[in-house]
């Protein structure tokens, strides 16, 4: 018996010592070398927590990672300058060492490594608000995911383009933002942008603002405006640029839906707009399920366009194609 129990032990003992040396491989979060001074902590609770990179004479803090991902228990985006202060996913926490008394008013978010993003809980700026932008050129995939004290967020495919110590925009190739599961809740939020090569829609949205461009494009941040370019080089064509299930409704105050790349369409089930415009533009078909406006319904297809369920609008109808 007591064989068996030192046995056991060791056993114990060598599984814990791989779960100690696996950690690491599985963390949520792993900073690009590259990354200037950007830090990682944890909360007393747990939560990880981001010392942001100090930002530049423009407020933008430019993070790198070779992985990002948010857990269900979330993710603090550090931006306070206060020696102590309350957050709302971890707790008391120190200000962020970086800033040097300066806060950021945007957080970007990049991932060099060859890995997609998975966020599964709330990504909290704690201190100062700032835009969160989140550019993952493998992909980002949002299964009960939101954010906290934060007026803008963009999920993006693309690289972005640095001017001028700015972020100009976003260069988008390849890649997909996918909302699945749990859903995606941008209610705290302003704006809410994907800009992608595709999206897949299998969950609800639920924001205010709520903004998607598709397709191989240049797309400047301050206006979501697209310049397409030419997807001849680019393999894999798809068929659908915004493919919206029959579980994946979208819920905002306004919304606008942009797909460039020629004949690439758009499916979509559900579109709620409690407060203004439903704005929809695709170089290629349109199949439209139950849509409803307080503002004006647009659509625009250099295809065919499909109308299933009920539109309504409280202004106007238009539809081109």
């Amino acid at each position: 018996m007591n064989k068996k129990l030192t046995l056991g032990k060791v056993c114990l003992t060598y599984a814990l010592c791989g779960v100690i040396t696996l950690q690491p491989v599985f963390a949520n979060v792993v900073i690009d070398g590259s990354s200037g001074n950007t830090s990682k902590t944890a909360a007393g609770n747990g939560v990880e927590v981001i010392n942001i990179a100090t930002p530049n004479s423009q407020g933008l803090s430019h993070n790198k990672y070779q992985q990002f991902n948010v857990d269900p228990s979330g993710l603090i985006l550090n931006n306070s300058t206060e020696a102590l202060s309350r957050s709302q996913l971890g707790g008391i926490l120190q200000g962020n060492p970086h800033l040097n008394g300066k806060a950021a008013n945007v957080i970007l978010n990049e991932v060099t490594g060859a890995n997609r993003s998975q966020l599964e809980g709330y990504t909290e700026v704690f201190g100062q608000q700032a835009n969160v932008i989140l550019a993952n050129p493998y992909g980002i995939t949002c299964d009960g995911c939101g954010f906290i004290n934060t007026p803008r967020v963009t999920l993006s495919t693309g690289i972005p383009d640095i001017q001028n110590g700015l972020v100009s925009g976003f260069d988008v190739v390849e890649g997909s933002v996918t909302i699945e599961g749990l859903g995606l809740d941008a209610t705290r939020q302003t704006y809410f942008d994907i800009i992608s090569r595709t999206a897949e829609i299998n969950a609800n949205i639920h924001a205010n603002d709520l903004s998607m461009v598709t397709g191989v494009n240049k797309v400047e941040y301050q206006t979501n405006n697209a310049s397409e370019k030419s997807s001849g080089s680019v393999s894999n064509k798809p068929k659908l640029a915004i493919d919206s299930s029959s579980l994946g409704g979208m819920y905002a105050g306004r919304i606008s839906l942009v797909a460039t790349e020629k004949g690439v369409g758009v499916n979509v089930g559900s579109l709620k707009a409690s407060q203004g415009d439903i704005f929809l533009d695709s170089d290629g078909v349109v199949v439209l399920g139950d849509a409803s406006s307080q503002g004006d319904l647009s659509v625009f297809s250099t295809d065919t366009l499909t109308l299933n369920g009920k539109q309504f609008s409280r202004k106007s109808i238009e539809q081109n194609f």
